[in-house]
């Protein structure tokens, strides 16, 4: 199936659930910075996790910081989605980073079952047992050993083969994965220990700034053991109440939010890892990797990649429309607005090229619950999770239990919407927007989800959530595929694009602007948007 082909059954299922809104194009407006007549030296790649176009829409007029100077200064695709149905971080940063579908990268899950030697086994989609953590060997080792496509950094080097690279990420796949199989400066943060860690994939030992940075900036940011809101009062009705019941920290729904207390978490570092301050200190360190690894120095393209974790996690924990998730992304504004600046200072006006998306959406929980798909979210009761182990307990036991007869006992559930067989899968006799994305999702070898071990794929439906508190993503709608993506720097005209795009096309989108040859054999293509028409 050709991509303009998908693109078209993707517009039919947006017009079939009424929920692909198309926001108007704006008059294109200037640049925020210089034009520069020169080959950028640096490309950044930023993934903000379950950072939804609603959100980013919904709190437009409020951002006054690094999301102000890209939504006015830079090209704003606002009908971008990922167009695979397992919408999770690990997929979508391997297809922003690779330009190709988890059908093709691999990366189907962030964690998925291969069947070895007659057994079941999980696989992490970074874990690696043959590559230890630098320092901490018995910590379980990653890599992008997994991931069956070159990345965009990739390109960069294997076009350049000076270039820099380096990745930051509260989460290891968050890092891993859009660096691909580049080698350079790859650190992700680990709980258990409290610091930000890297594989003997990339090197076998630390660099001294790296224990530099722990001491002089990473610990004085974790002094704090409160998680105070920084909402102003005016904007406090822009979202959910406070106290709103389906919230589900462990230290409870309410601001301030903090370390030591009654029922609230022991070890400091798995709360830290719940605040926004964990995407400070990830763009904190990444500012060091410019400054310490001399990225955008020179006339040879660099690379850089900051996935910034905690709108994902605030999501999970409050809900997108929490006050949490408001103050979230306040914070994160100031910050990306204080990191440009960085950029600016270091690099120079004009030398640096950005594009930034999401990993998934998210589905709006609360009494605001707006979707298209469907009036308002629900959750689903003990009752309903006990009749799905029943079939997954009957379909692992046998009794003539084929891929059909799962599919047909999955469809008898009032929530499962639609089943399908691998078989009717590969074969295009399920033919709809949704198998579609079914199929870009389906990497042979590798079961996305428990029911894809006996050969099945199941769709939930609309608004419907498999978890009690806080909200969730991973299915094909809309809401979970709809993500904003912008581009910036020089030569690239500012203004919103209302066409439909892919977050296949981020990765061969920024290759163009730095004239950069990628794989012919892409699903995703240069934006025209952004670098034009080709010659």
């Amino acid at each position: 199936m050709t991509r303009r082909t998908l693109r078209g059954l993707l517009a039919l299922a947006c017009v079939a659930f009424g929920a692909c809104t198309h926001a108007p194009e704006h008059e294109p407006r200037p640049p925020a910075g210089p034009v520069a007549s020169e080959r950028p030296a640096l490309v950044v790649m930023v993934v903000v996790d379950q950072l939804s176009q609603e959100l980013l829409e919904r709190y437009d007029d409020v951002f006054t910081g690094g999301f102000r100077r890209l939504i006015d200064g830079g090209r704003w695709y606002v009908n971008a989605t990922h167009d695979h149905a397992g919408t999770s971080t690990a997929p979508g940063h391997a297809t922003l980073s690779t330009g190709t579908h988890p059908s093709r990268h691999g990366i189907v899950a962030n964690e998925w079952f291969e069947n070895v030697d007659g057994d079941w086994v999980e696989i992490s989609n970074v874990g690696d047992s043959t590559v230890q953590i630098v320092g901490y060997p018995e910590l379980a080792g990653v890599s992008p050993h997994s991931l069956e496509r070159e990345g965009l950094a990739e390109w960069i080097v294997g076009a350049e083969p000076g270039a820099k690279v380096a990745s930051v990420s509260p989460k290891d796949r968050g890092a891993v994965l859009p660096a691909a199989h580049a080698k350079g400066q790859v650190w992700w943060f680990e709980s258990s220990i409290g610091r930000f860690v890297t594989s003997t994939y990339y090197r076998d030992s630390d660099p001294a700034w790296i224990d530099r940075f722990h001491d002089e900036v990473l610990a004085p940011l974790a002094s704090d053991s409160v998680w105070s809101s920084q909402v102003p009062t005016a904007l406090l009705g822009r979202s959910d109440p406070d106290t709103a019941d389906y919230e589900g920290d462990d230290a409870g729904p309410v601001f301030p939010h903090r370390f030591a207390g009654p029922g609230e978490r022991t070890h400091f570092w798995e709360w830290f890892e719940r605040t926004p301050m964990l995407d400070q200190a990830t763009l904190e360190l990444a500012k060091v990797a410019v400054t310490e690894e001399g990225l955008g120095r020179d006339a040879i393209p660099d690379f850089l990649s900051v996935s910034l974790s905690q709108t994902d996690r605030v999501g999970h924990d409050f809900g997108p429309l929490s006050r949490e998730q408001l103050d979230n992304l306040l914070r994160l504004d100031a910050e990306l607005g204080a990191f440009f600046a960085f950029l600016d200072s270091v690099v120079g006006p004009g030398r640096w090229v950005l594009g930034l998306s999401a990993d998934h959406g998210v589905l709006v929980t609360g009494h605001e619950s707006r979707v298209g798909e469907s009036a308002a979210a629900r959750r689903w009761t003990p009752e309903e999770e006990a009749a799905l182990e029943e079939v997954q307990s009957q379909a692992a036991e046998g009794a003539g239990m084929t891929p059909a007869a799962v599919a047909s006992a999955l469809e008898e559930l009032d929530y499962v919407t639609e089943a399908w067989t691998h078989q009717e899968l590969a074969s295009g006799a399920a033919a709809d927007s949704f198998a579609a994305l079914e199929r870009n999702s389906l990497y042979p070898g590798r079961a996305r989800e428990e029911v894809s071990r006996w050969g099945v794929e199941m769709r939930f439906e609309p608004n419907f959530l498999d978890r009690e508190l806080g909200s969730g993503h991973g299915t094909p709608y809309w809401y979970d595929r709809h993500v904003p993506m912008l581009f910036y720097g020089p030569g690239v005209p500012a203004g919103r694009d209302s066409t439909r795009a892919a977050t296949v096309d981020f990765a061969p989108t920024l290759a163009r602007l730095l004239g950069i040859r990628f794989p012919e054999d892409l699903d995703g293509a240069p934006l025209e948007g952004v670098v034009g028409e080709e010659d």
